[in-house]
């Protein structure tokens, strides 16, 4: 898989966890944050013009930015790890 399709794997399950997971978790304050969708495009776009030049390096950052995106927190919402554990009972 190429740096950029990780990368926007990345921006999905970012706003997928603010969308679903974060309010099936029990966290009320989350909302939608917009941003994310340009921002996920914009950092494609520039991974996929790194695949060009170095394709290992852009699939080694389309990596990072996805396991960083699965345990970190980003913006309101905790981590998708996090909340979907918490949505299905397994931490309170």
């Amino acid at each position: 898989m190429s740096g950029a399709g990780l990368v926007l794997a990345a921006g999905a399950i970012t706003a997928v966890n603010e969308a679903f997971f974060a309010p099936a978790a029990g966290d009320k304050g989350v909302s939608f944050n917009w941003r994310v969708l340009p921002a996920t495009a914009i950092a494609a776009l520039g991974v996929a013009g790194i695949d060009h030049l170095s394709p290992k390096f852009g699939t080694s950052l389309g990596i990072m930015a996805l396991i960083t995106v699965m345990f970190a927190k980003l913006g309101s919402a905790d981590s998708p790890i996090t909340n979907l554990s918490k949505a299905l009972g397994y931490q309170k």
